[in-house]
């Protein structure tokens, strides 16, 4: 399971230093081209939504299923696998009936500060974010989330209630924006 929370943010420059000061650790820079597949009328027969995602990043690639059957704000099942062939996984989605939902395009830098993980992310048409995701797996409180944010002077009305991809789905008026809900 992941609990994550976003806000959008105009000052990236000014929240990595303050990131650090706090004392996060630089993990890593990289461009994430993600690529996700679903299919409404599954989802109408399953009563949530769920996508699967390939991942290339770098020489690394991952498959990924995401799903809201939790049907809470930031909330998704998450299962992910890496995987030699990326073309190989999208032809199966497809003969499996599942079609292209959307391609997202992020370029993110990625912090560790005792058990969160920071990552700002800059989005091709959506613009500048900073997405805090708690590691732990049991006894996960949202409002731990929200105290970082605090700390880091970004007011609880700049948090955003949507992923990346029902935001992308949204500002591009795709049907999959009325069945994608997280």
């Amino acid at each position: 399971m992941e609990i994550e929370i976003r806000a959008q943010i105009n000052n990236s420059q000014d929240i990595e230093k303050k990131i650090i000061e706090l004392g996060a650790k630089l993990l890593g820079k990289k461009k994430q081209i993600d690529e996700y597949f679903g299919e409404i009328n599954l989802y109408k027969k399953l009563g949530y939504s769920f996508l699967m995602r390939v991942r290339t990043e770098g020489d690394q690639k991952f498959i990924t299923y995401k799903g809201a059957q939790l049907k809470k704000d930031g909330v998704w099942e998450e299962y992910e696998l890496a995987i030699d062939n990326s073309e190989k996984a999208i032809k199966m989605f497809q003969a499996m009936g599942l079609e292209r939902v959307i391609v997202v395009h992020k370029y993110r830098k990625e912090y560790r500060l005792n058990d969160l993980t920071i990552c700002l992310d800059h989005l091709e048409s959506l613009g500048e974010f900073i997405e805090i995701e708690s590691l732990q797996k049991k006894d996960i409180n949202k409002n731990v989330l929200k105290d970082f944010l605090q700390k880091l002077n970004i007011p609880e009305d700049q948090i955003i209630h949507q992923g990346y991809v029902t935001m992308l789905l949204s500002k591009n008026k795709t049907v999959f924006s009325k069945y994608i809900i997280n």
